[in-house]
Formats: structure tokens, C-alpha cells, sequence
């Protein structure tokens, strides 16, 4: 094991050698019994897992004030102002009153259901062909959308 590898450990199972799987612990304890700088790094992660518990296990009202302070400025302060124009001016009035927040997917999806009827519109109807026609193929696209199975499926 090298001192990367026993980082990479510490990191994951945590200081105490004890507590690792077996064949990380006795490689670790193998490097930890003749390398100096290893056991240095052991120490140093131990403290610092040391610290993080206690700092963890600190809860009074001395420390929680800071925090508290702050929620209780950010509840009292005042929203600030609104400009009352949505951005969208061009919009009737019934329409930016429904309050579709945010507007923008809404407005795209009115405006996609639009561009779909008008392709399916369009396409069922055929200029000269008579009412019902659906084109040279005899398909329209509402066949693509209303096709019971497969298309292709009686052909056999």
C-alpha cells in the first residue's frame, strides 16, 4: 500500500484503522509499522475526524444565533418592489391574468397545440379534392396519431 492508497482509505472507512476490511487493514498496518510519514498522515486525519465530531456535537444557543439572526432579518425584511409589467405587454389581458407562472411554458405550449392544429388542419383538407380527401395518398396525418396498431399491420 502507498501513502495515496492510504489516503484513499482514510477517506473512505475513516481513521480508525481497526474498523477497516481485512485486507485494507493489514496493508495499512504493514505501511503504518515502518513509514514515519504515514503515520503522520493517520494522525493528522484522526484529529481532524476528532474536531469534525465535536464541532458536530455542538448545538447550544451560542452557536445557533449567528444563524438565527439571519433568518429572523430575512423574515422581516420587505419584498422589493414590483414592476407590474409581466415583459410580456403584447398578451390580452384575460390571458396574463390566469397568473402562469412562469409564463414562458405556457405561452409555448398554446402556441405548439396551435402550430399542431394547424398542420393537422391543413392537412385533411386538400384544396380541389372535395371534403374528407386526404391527399394523394389517401392518409392524413390524424392516421399517424388515431392508427389502431402499427402501420403496416393488415398488409399481411
Amino acid at each position: 500500500m502507498t501513502r495515496d492508497e492510504l489516503e484513499r482509505c482514510t477517506i473512505r472507512f475513516g481513521a480508525d484503522v481497526s474498523r477497516w476490511p481485512e485486507p485494507f487493514r493489514l496493508k495499512a498496518e504493514a505501511l503504518l509499522a515502518h513509514d514515519g510519514a504515514a503515520r503522520t498522515l493517520l494522525a493528522e486525519t484522526a484529529a481532524l475526524d476528532l474536531r469534525l465530531a465535536r464541532a458536530a456535537a455542538l448545538r447550544t444557543a451560542a452557536d445557533t444565533a449567528p444563524a438565527q439572526r439571519i433568518v429572523t432579518g430575512l423574515s422581516r425584511a420587505a419584498l422589493p418592489a414590483q414592476s407590474g409589467r409581466h415583459g410580456v405587454g403584447w398578451l390580452p389581458a384575460w390571458l396574463v391574468a390566469l397568473d402562469l407562472q412562469p409564463a414562458w411554458p405556457s405561452i409555448a405550449a398554446l402556441a405548439g397545440m396551435a402550430v399542431l392544429g394547424f398542420v393537422i388542419g391543413s392537412s385533411t383538407m386538400v384544396p380541389g379534392l372535395g371534403a374528407g380527401a386526404g391527399g394523394p395518398s389517401g392518409t392524413d396525418v390524424s392516421a399517424v396519431v388515431f392508427e389502431p396498431g402499427p402501420i403496416g399491420e393488415g398488409v399481411l
